[in-house]
């Protein structure tokens, strides 16, 4: 269809009633080079607005066509800071006349709001996006949708792909190809981060995106700073956090929760200006914590279990209202089975019966139930987990860490050998040695309905609500939306955990069978933290099972 065959339906359903834009579903429409699908179209001016597809034809070269992601990241915001312009919001009632691209968190991602996508020899700018059909007394105004689809719409793409030739889209090629490259040497040089030096690691406030002005630029310790020759042409040096055991101490505001943030959130490549462009983690590093409540389903804690009262099986460990320790043990085996060889732990989120073993609290009890990190840490490490921990109130991990950071006033300083001297012959060791968790399989899956994301937070008539907070390392607002639809699509499915949510990610994106590759608000997310919703979701008893 072109525009004027466009013009002339839009006359015809002019003034009728809202329902009547429902003829607009699945059209596509040509301007000039600009291609434009309804998609989605809705069926009253206060619901969910219409969801619009765009292609356009670019002109590839050089870089440009080579790393396509983060051209394609920085297109993204240049779409939504121009959707504001070009949105005619006000135009009628509800969302009337709206523009309204997902606002781009400080990662740089693949989004289904903005992908470069190769046709032959070339490369098409796709841009999905919600617009508000307009209406007034939820009767159609013709000639404002007009303006809205056939002038408005085109306008902003034309302008998003003329930004092709900003001198910023080198920025964020450059910077995303530097973080690719140390992250793929991290292991090979036996590390799991890399902090570099001038590098600002504290934002703003607690909410915020933005580096706090005035901060003190990390500087690595001298016996820990490693380099790397980026392919970029230059060298940058930093702190490498080595494979093992990392305990992170110091006093209380000096920089050591701000420091394992920085790490945790480095998985992901950020954006220029952000000040952590050179946070460097393995894709794998999971944060955990405790959370008091929580249900498991059919967890292997066996490694961490002395004694459990009842003769219930700790191989298949299920609860609906985990301890603070217990719900730590099942977070690490679930992390561990999903893949995750990098584990972040921070005393002030974690119970301290979990990190440390208190020997004189036992000799009043009588018994021992739980084993803890300060007694596995070493036979965890031989299994080829890694863990970086916030521990200055558990002494005696100092013993078997393989460094010891120290943070005063935001510096690092490396005190290992000296914390070695103190602790000599203090080594806690536990009965048993750290055995990789069984892996689980979906034996019932569950349809869990209609549900919604509220903050942190997923609710619905048939599971109540379900707390999502400890899935926290995502940096986008739209990561733990896309987390949670594929978590629920592979809750529907029989078979391995692991294997399903590997396979959710695999299809969700490209696959047209999937009924949701034209959502603008999907965007790139790991198989880790999918994994995390899932292990959260309230499967029944007998749903979930261990393989044999």
């Amino acid at each position: 269809m072109d525009s004027d065959a466009l013009h002339r339906l839009l006359r015809r359903i002019d003034g009728r009633g809202y329902k009547a834009y429902k003829q607009l579903q699945g059209i596509e429409y040509r301007v000039n080079s600009v291609r434009v699908k309804m998609v989605k179209v809705q069926g009253d001016p206060f619901a969910p607005p219409s969801i619009v597809r765009v292609e356009v034809p670019v002109g590839l070269a050089g870089s440009s066509a080579r790393y396509p992601i983060p051209v394609a990241d920085y297109l993204a915001r240049i779409a939504y800071r121009s959707s504001k312009r070009y949105s005619m919001r006000g135009a009628g009632e509800g969302h009337s006349g709206e523009i309204r691209f997902p606002r781009p968190g400080p990662i740089i991602l693949t989004r289904n709001s903005s992908r470069l996508v190769r046709v032959g020899d070339g490369y098409k700018l796709v841009l999905r996006f919600w617009v508000g059909l307009p209406s007034r007394k939820r009767r159609i105004l013709g000639d404002v949708a007009r303006r809205l689809l056939v002038e408005s719409i085109p306008r902003l793409a034309r302008d998003v792909v003329g930004h092709l030739r900003d001198p910023m889209v080198s920025e964020y090629i450059r910077v995303w190809r530097e973080q690719e490259y140390i992250r793929s040497k991290l292991s090979e040089r036996g590390l799991v981060s890399f902090v570099g030096d001038g590098s600002i690691l504290p934002r703003a406030c607690g909410g915020c995106e933005e580096p706090l002005r005035d901060a003190v630029p990390f500087e690595s310790p001298p016996s820990l700073r490693v380099e790397f020759e980026l392919p970029t042409g230059r060298t940058v040096s930093g702190m490498g956090v080595r494979e093992g055991l990392t305990v992170i101490v110091g006093p209380a505001f000096h920089g050591k929760t701000t420091l394992l943030n920085a790490i945790g959130q480095g998985v992901w490549n950020h954006i220029p200006g952000d000040g952590r462009e050179l946070v460097v983690t393995r894709r794998d590093a999971v944060w955990i914590q405790s959370e008091n409540g929580r249900r498991v389903s059919c967890v292997d804690i066996s490694p961490w279990i002395e004694y459990l009262p009842g003769l219930r099986d700790p191989k298949c460990w299920s609860t609906g209202n985990a301890s603070g320790a217990t719900s730590a043990m099942a977070s690490l085996q679930e992390a561990v089975e999903a893949g995750s060889r990098v584990i972040l732990i921070d005393e002030d989120w974690t119970a301290t019966n979990f990190i440390h073993r208190d020997i004189w609290t036992e000799e009043v009890t009588g018994k021992k139930t739980l084993l803890t990190i300060s007694e596995l840490a070493a036979s965890l490490k031989e299994a080829g987990v890694s863990l970086v921990i916030v521990a200055s109130g558990s002494g005696i991990l100092l013993s078997t860490a393989d460094t010891v950071l120290v943070m005063d006033e935001y510096r690092p300083v490396d005190a290992t050998d000296y914390a070695r001297k103190r602790v000599a012959g203090s080594v806690l060791e536990g009965s048993r040695r750290y055995t990789m968790p069984k892996k689980r399989v979906i034996v019932k899956p569950i349809d869990l309905g209609k549900v919604k994301l509220r903050g942190f937070r997923i609710e619905g008539k048939s599971i109540g609500s379900v707390d999502l907070s400890a899935c926290r390392q995502f940096e986008d607002e739209r990561q733990l939306s896309t987390a949670v639809k594929l978590a629920l699509r592979a809750s529907r499915v029989r078979g391995g955990i692991v294997e399903n949510v590997r396979g959710q990610i695999e299809r969700f994106f490209d696959d047209p069978r999937s009924g949701v590759i034209d959502d603008p608000s999907l965007v790139e997310v790991r198989w880790l933290d999918i994994a995390c919703v899932v292990n959260r979701l309230p499967f029944p008893p007998g749903s979930i099972r261990n393989v044999k």
